[in-house]
């Protein structure tokens, strides 16, 4: 079976990131730096190493279930979204709560100056915000504590791929599974002083087979159903919808995934990319695999599982709003717009 073939999207893309640029710090969910404040000197120091000026956000030592009130959290976004020397901001880590602070950004200040936005997990929300408000380009990527505070420093297919995307006006090309993985868990600013173990990835696998492109669509699947009803949630039609999540509930997904087919995200897919399943049990990926299998066999476009994409170490950077293509046969992944300009 074959999907439809998108022409590119319209999105507007960032100016790409140079030597000495600056990255904002945000924390628009859960508190970041009193988490682990040794895990995040490290992580800040990984990317001063790479190259660039790190400026913390002033929710950085916030506390509480959230970094601040809605406002505040807001107003640290909203402060690097209207300077003009920010040119990134990634956010310290996920959470539950970034959903509060979509309707009190300032789009405005993003769409006459687009900047790189990266995070992952529940940061999906601002992500879909800035895509869907703004109209830019943002990017599914590591958060600054869970990944480049890696212990000694950012696994390198993390740190290699955020900067090829990031760094170079020009198409990323086919996404590569790295060779090795973990979502082995050492406790913040206690067990992590050392490696954590690496172990052989397997290879993504086709439950639907097929070939197809769209815009790269999507994020954390919990957060996309929360994100239903609302203005946040982009147009999936002609989409390739990614999604990842930390449940091992096969009962759970599939009442995620039915709320989000209510909703019509489903309809008029270009394909889909499902995240690797994260801290399961041996053989829940085999049965999460045959469960999109049997649901989506016959909804007309191709599925790829299995991707590292989520939550587990290490991550690809990938653009979304961009086109992607898939193939079944040729078994690749590729994405065809430049991300940055």
């Amino acid at each position: 079976m074959a999907g439809r073939v998108l022409a590119r999207t319209e999105l507007a893309r960032p100016p790409r990131l140079r030597p000495g640029d600056v990255i904002g710090l945000v924390s628009p969910s859960a508190p970041g730096a009193p988490v682990a404040p040794r895990r995040f000197a490290r992580a800040a120091d990984a990317l001063r190493d790479m190259g660039f000026e790190v400026r913390e956000g002033s929710r950085t030592w916030g506390t509480g279930h959230s970094a601040g009130t809605a406002r505040e959290r807001a107003d640290e976004l909203n402060e690097f979204l209207r300077d003009p020397r920010v040119r990134a901001v990634v956010a310290t880590i996920g959470g539950h709560t970034c959903n509060a602070v979509l309707p009190l950004l300032d789009y405005d200040a993003l769409r006459a100056d687009p900047k790189i936005i990266v995070g992952y997990s529940d940061i999906t929300a601002l992500l879909l915000a800035c895509v869907t408000k703004a109209g830019v380009v943002a990017f599914h990527g590591p958060t600054l504590l869970a990944e480049f505070g890696e212990f000694p420093a950012p696994l390198p297919y993390t740190r290699n791929g955020f900067l090829d995307v990031l760094c170079r006006a020009e198409p990323p090309g086919p996404l590569r599974q790295p060779p090795e993985w973990t979502d082995e868990f050492l406790l913040w600013d206690s067990r992590d002083t050392r490696p954590r173990t690496l172990a052989p990835s397997r290879p993504w696998s086709w439950p639907v087979e097929g070939r197809a492109a769209g815009p790269l669509l999507g994020g954390n699947l919990d957060t996309l159903s929360v994100l239903g009803g609302t203005g946040y949630l982009p147009d999936f039609r002609g989409a390739v919808l990614l999604w990842e999540t930390v449940q091992t509930s096969l009962s759970r997904i599939d009442q995620l995934l039915t709320h989000l087919e209510a909703l019509g995200v489903m309809d008029d897919l270009a394909g889909m990319i499902v995240g690797h399943a994260f801290r399961a049990d041996p053989g829940f990926e085999e049965e999460l695999r045959g469960h999109v299998a049997e649901r989506y066999a016959s909804r007309g476009f191709p599925v790829v599982a299995g991707v590292l994409a989520g939550h587990c170490d290490p991550m690809p950077t990938l653009p979304l709003g961009c086109v992607v293509a898939l193939d079944s046969a040729r078994g690749s992944i590729e994405v065809v717009d430049a991300a940055v300009r």
